[in-house]
């Protein structure tokens, strides 16, 4: 079968011709639909780096599908034949209670394998074989978004983490005021940062999206067009809002960028929480205010937490936004999408991101 996959040291992805799946007893088999192209691809293209699985020299790339079942040797599960799943991204070490309780992305050891990423191949093939349990069925009116469902999964778990600490400064059913809509800002306008937008609103809060994009820009304008305030790191917009209203109580860091990151946190308010998200590889070395960042994460109960990938409940609770998305917002919906490339043209997207890009997707879909 054809799979798009990177090998030790190479420079650049290539499509090639693989050995086809096999379908272990109490696995299913998987049809690929779409397969969409992530940073983190990106990343390891451009770092030349791969943990490929053991004896070989290559790694097939992919973290985000949809795709459909087309045999089952499970027979114990609900998934039958011409089902569609999403897959999860990171699998079981087997050994501690977070991956033993279906926690994979919490695992403590640190010897998990993830699907495209580290040690397993991933989805930017024809077929791939998955265990049920990292499978998630998808209502078919939502195959046209459902590739999005790892992306919004993440913003999902990232709101979870938020809230979890954002809990601990809520009194009496409310955080700084009764009845007032705290503020949120998201760091960031990719898939992760639109979809964390929308996730955000659809839980109460004022959304700010932060970036660097002028006006008239593709991105900014969808965000715009939502209502959402679009502030921009280049000038002293975003400084000047937290001078005259006070901090964000939660910051989306949905960049990937540290030089940015850690600016952040100057605009969280007292008790805020920010999450982060992006995973930036290779070293880089950024100055901050170390003395001024410390007390006031001290003095004012500020909370700054990590928050990778997902598991399997995140995805179900994705799924349901995404429908409610696409109700609400059914051209913004039908728009992060941008593009889509069979996979002989793979070449094009990953030869390099337009600007306009917020989601690339692989179509293995046989005309």
């Amino acid at each position: 079968m054809q799979a798009i996959l990177l090998r030790q040291g190479a420079k650049q992805v290539e499509l090639a011709q693989v050995p086809d799946p096999q379908c272990l007893p109490g696995q299913v088999l998987v049809q690929a639909l779409d397969s969409g192209i992530c940073g983190t691809d990106r990343e390891m293209i451009q770092r030349q780096i791969v943990d490929v699985p053991r004896g070989r020299d290559y790694l097939v790339l992919g973290h985000e599908g949809l795709g459909k079942v087309v045999q089952t040797h499970a027979p114990d599960c609900d998934l039958q034949v011409g089902d569609l799943v999403v897959p999860l991204v990171r699998r079981s070490c087997g050994q501690c209670n977070a991956c033993n309780t279906h926690h994979v992305d919490y695992c403590y050891t640190g010897k998990y394998t993830e699907r495209g990423i580290h040690k397993q191949d991933g989805f930017f093939s024809e077929f791939y074989a998955d265990s049920p349990q990292y499978l998630v069925k998808v209502p078919p009116r939502l195959e046209d978004l459902a590739v999005l469902a790892e992306p919004l999964s993440v913003t999902v778990k990232a709101t979870r983490v938020a809230a979890s600490l954002l809990n601990r400064v809520k009194f009496g059913g409310f955080y700084s005021q009764p009845g007032k809509r705290e503020r949120a800002l998201v760091a960031g306008h990719g898939a992760i940062g639109i979809l964390g937008t929308l996730l955000l609103l659809e839980q109460g809060f004022d959304v700010y999206v932060l970036g660097r994009r002028p006006r008239g820009d593709f991105q900014r304008t969808l965000i715009e067009q939502l209502g959402i305030p679009y502030l921009d790191a280049t000038t002293s917009q975003p400084t000047d809002l937290v001078k005259r209203e006070g901090g964000f109580l939660l910051i989306l860091e949905a960049t990937g960028l540290s030089e940015v990151t850690f600016q952040l946190a100057n605009y969280l308010s007292r008790n805020g929480t920010m999450v982060l998200t992006g995973v930036p590889r290779g070293p880089k070395t950024v100055q901050i205010d170390g003395n001024t960042l410390m007390a006031n994460i001290v003095r004012t109960n500020q909370a700054i937490v990590g928050s990778v990938n997902a598991y399997t409940g995140c995805f179900h609770k994705a799924l349901e936004y995404l429908a409610v998305f696409k109700k609400k917002h059914p051209q913004l919906m039908s728009r992060i999408i941008t593009a889509r490339y069979k996979p002989e043209e793979f070449e094009i997207p990953f030869a390099r991101k337009d600007r306009d890009d917020i989601k690339v997707v692989i179509d293995f879909r046989k005309d």
